[in-house]
């Protein structure tokens, strides 16, 4: 029999992608169909005196506008979701500004005309009264009692404040030998995925149906704000191929699916709205911008008793996802480290600026910069080596699985042996023989391995933790599944959950099916585009949260296993044989040494659909199976108790991530000369994608230590509208990726696989960070802040050059 699983096999979705063939929201075209532009507001903050559309609507070729009277009297609000659960008082969101503009960008109008040329003429004869209001643009200043309100309501621009406490930790700082302390900052940024948000509507008004092509990643957000706003039960969402997620296109897309569907709802025709590069810089949504206050109590050796922080969240002018970041804290709360005591503090500030949504890794690289930054300066405090530091705190490989103070659950892993290769690879000895002696010569060259946790496999429950009095609870665990069926010519067809965001989600699942099974990958094929009319869909579908690997796999590997049985069940009746003994292989099922019992899958199939003499009693006609999977070790901590504890995610892979730079003094331009990340993913079901994925998830968090980033100024108004400006890192600029694999399969898992998706993202602002503090440790320098641009790093060393004259190197 073939193996398929840790095999490099042919991509199902490349061909179509290399040749053109992919079908994306914008290739779709309805007879029809309109297309909408949405008028924007110029202002960070303003008041929406009036809004008029008369001369827009006498334009030839325009057939219908939105404004914000139409929202109110067409919509309902959005519900609160479980980030905005901890909300003092209800706050009417609608899908687009209503009383006034919060920021830069934000939705006011929207107009649907024959051609996209004549909406955006339209939008031109849009005559809005705005009032200015005085923005708020950073926390401190938003924090200020006397400062102007985004919400009138709250009474406060700090909408939210919790705090947790797992362990003892007055108690830890009590044993403590040395308190050590350290401010952080992160920034913001985006993941800019190639294709921008894309929808399309269309309304049947005889049978009140809207059907709706989105590129959303999450088809439950979708349903349900289309369900909650527009009052409809009858609604289809198709989810065509998509040019990347990565958290973007989760939230925030639902406001434009509003609007998408209720300019069809009022034009009677189906309406396309495609979002253009500019649109999505400053209305997309943005990963948030995190503040720290950092507190370590440690031993002389370097143990690690207890870890506090504040955190101040800059969420934007939003509240929908005011907690997105700080619960997402729990997911990797003390990393790879056994630290019993943590206790976190969290406030979200409404801000002049875009609203926060999830990015790759939500809150999880910030947890990890929290701990990699303290192990550093616990190291320097204290005289140690950084490695030695992170050493004796790392969980061991015999304490897995390792339950944390918080109830996360570590399944698997060996986090010493990851640090230990990544050591080795590197050659981290020579390197640092040949860092003093370049220093001498005038380099500055820079050393640093970190490591951290990447959780994968969403538990809906874990919020309740931050809010236990949740009026509607957001469930528990995850449910999604698959479809598969045997069709008449003996090929298997595969029916998914989710939508694929391009991660090869219709290739790995194959080799799932394929390897059950016992069929060629090639003669299997996966339904696409995702539709919701006849997708076995549960609250687990989703492209986000590392949850393909746990829930998809799970039931793909769980319903073809299912299939398998009936498979035999039906060709031991045939064959007269025990189905126990029969074996699949090459497309037949055979009794091994008797070569005359022997079956096709494709004689198998044309029999159990046209001939019913030959099907036994009892046995139900047709071969297809569904299942749909739930995690079988959620327990225990799967919904919180009074202690607070959860299961935030339920597998853990985890990785070391070396890196090596060179700055140069005279332009604080930071080269990364080499990158390497020692990783366990468990068990790798296709080593080409996982790999993929890595380099993908490390180009991007290196990207954003080295200076890619949102800049406002202080009237609110986004400075970075282009990806020019806003400073991704283009291809030449990115290190190669030198990846080594380490696995320690879950214990868990159907086939001991782990997550893979968001992986490198998390460790490596870490990484960098430490790698320029090195570099710059003649000078003193202390890196608490990011991102590292150029200008930054030259400022620092300008800094500590007027502050520390004797510090000059050669």
């Amino acid at each position: 029999m073939t193996n398929y699983i840790g095999q490099s096999t042919r991509s199902k979705e490349g061909p179509r992608h290399v040749t053109g063939r992919g079908n994306f929201t914008d290739d779709i075209t309805l007879p029809g169909m309109l297309q909408a532009v949405i008028l924007r507001s110029p202002h960070a903050h303003a008041r929406i005196a009036s809004v008029d559309t008369r001369p827009a609507l006498e334009l030839p070729g325009v057939v219908t506008v939105l404004t914000p009277s139409d929202i109110t009297s067409m919509t309902h609000p959005f519900k609160p979701g479980r980030y905005a659960a901890g909300l003092r008082r209800p706050i009417p969101e609608y899908a687009t500004a209503v009383d006034k503009a919060r920021y830069m960008g934000e939705p006011v109008a929207a107009v649907a005309a024959r051609d996209r040329g004549t909406a955006e003429d339209a939008l031109e004869l849009i005559s809005v009264e705005y009032e200015s209001l005085s923005p708020v643009v950073e926390t401190a200043d938003a924090m200020r009692s006397n400062a102007p309100l985004l919400f009138e309501e709250l009474e406060s621009n700090v909408a939210w404040k919790g705090q947790l406490t797992y362990g003892d930790i007055n108690g830890a700082f009590k044993a403590a030998d040395r308190v050590v302390r350290e401010k952080l900052k992160m920034h913001r940024y985006s993941s800019t995925p190639l294709e921008p948000f894309a929808c399309i509507a269309s309304f049947d008004a005889a049978s009140r149906k809207l059907t709706v092509w989105v590129n959303a990643q999450v088809p439950e957000v979708i349903y349900d704000a289309l369900r909650e706003a527009l009052d409809l039960e009858d609604i289809r969402i198709i989810i065509p191929d998509i040019g990347g997620g990565f958290g973007q296109k989760i939230h925030l897309i639902r406001k434009y699916v509003v609007i998408t569907s209720l300019l069809a709802i009022r034009s009677g025709r189906p309406v396309k709205w495609i979002e253009d590069r500019s649109e999505h810089m400053m209305a997309a949504g943005h990963s948030c911008a995190q503040e720290f206050e950092v507190e370590a109590a440690v031993k002389k050796d370097g143990t690690v008793l207890g870890l506090r922080f504040k955190e101040i969240d800059d969420v934007g002018g939003s509240v929908s996802t005011l907690t997105i970041h700080f619960t997402n804290k729990l997911n990797n709360l003390v990393n790879t480290y056994k630290v019993k005591n943590v206790s976190l503090e969290g406030c979200s500030v409404v801000t002049n600026k875009c609203p926060v949504i999830p990015n790759r890794g939500i809150g999880k690289p910030g947890m990890c910069f929290i701990w990699e930054r303290i192990m550093d300066r616990i190291a320097e405090e204290l005289a140690l080596s950084p490695i030695a530091v992170r050493s004796i705190n790392l969980v061991q490989a015999g304490e897995m699985p390792y339950t944390t103070p918080n109830g996360n659950i570590y399944d698997s892993g060996d986090y010493p042996a990851l640090l230990s290769k990544a050591l080795e690879k590197i050659g981290y000895d020579q390197l640092r023989e040949e860092q003093r002696r370049e220093r001498e010569k005038g380099r500055l060259l820079g050393v640093a391995v970190v490591i951290g946790v990447e959780p994968g496999g969403r538990n809906a429950a874990r919020d309740m933790a931050i809010f236990p009095e949740m009026k509607e609870g957001p469930g528990a665990g995850g449910v999604n599944g698959a479809m598969i069926k045997l069709e008449k010519n003996g090929t298997v067809a595969l029916f998914l959950g989710s939508p694929n965001c391009g991660q090869a989600h219709e290739t790995t699942t194959t080799q799932v099916a394929a390897e059950v099974l016992g069929v060629p990958p090639d003669k299997i094929s996966v339904s696409t585009p995702f539709d919701s009319d006849l997708a076995p869909w549960g609250v687990a579908a989703a492209n986000s949260g590392n949850n393909f690997h746990l829930y998809d796999i799970g039931a793909v590997h769980g319903a073809a296993t299912k299939l398998r049985g009936r498979i035999l069940a039906l060709a031991g009746h045939l064959l007269d044989a025990n189905p126990a003994e029969l074996k699949i292989a090459d497309g037949a099922i055979q009794l091994p040494g008797s070569p005359m019992k022997k079956i096709t899958l494709a004689e198998l199939g044309k029999i159990v659909y046209t001939n019913q003499a030959l099907i036994p009693k009892g046995f139900e006609a047709g071969l297809q199976e569904t299942l749909y999977y739930t995690f079988p070790h959620a327990e225990p901590y799967l919904v919180p108790g009074p202690d607070r504890r959860v299961r935030a995610q339920f597998t853990f892979s985890a990785a070391a991530h070396a890196a090596v730079v060179e700055v140069d003094r005279e332009t604080g331009k930071v080269h990364v000369l080499r990158y390497l990340i020692v990783g366990d993913n468990g068990t790798i079901i296709h080593p080409d994608v996982v790999d993929g994925q890595i380099y993908g998830s490390a180009a991007h968090g290196i990207s954003i230590a080295l200076g890619e980033g949102f800049i406002y100024n202080s009237d609110g108004q986004l400075l970075t509208l282009t990806l020019t400006d806003y400073g991704k890192s283009s291809t030449l600029e990115t290190p190669r990726i030198e990846i080594e694999h380490c696995p320690s399969p879950s214990p868990f898992t159907t086939l001991g696989q782990k997550a893979a998706g968001e992986g490198a993202a998390i460790p490596s602002p870490a990484a960098i960070a430490s790698a320029v503090e090195d570099a710059l440790k003649p000078f003193g320098v202390r890196v608490r802040d990011l991102p590292l641009s150029p200008e930054r790093v030259w400022s620092l060393i300008q800094e500590s050059e007027i502050q520390n004259p004797k510090s000059k190197i050669v």
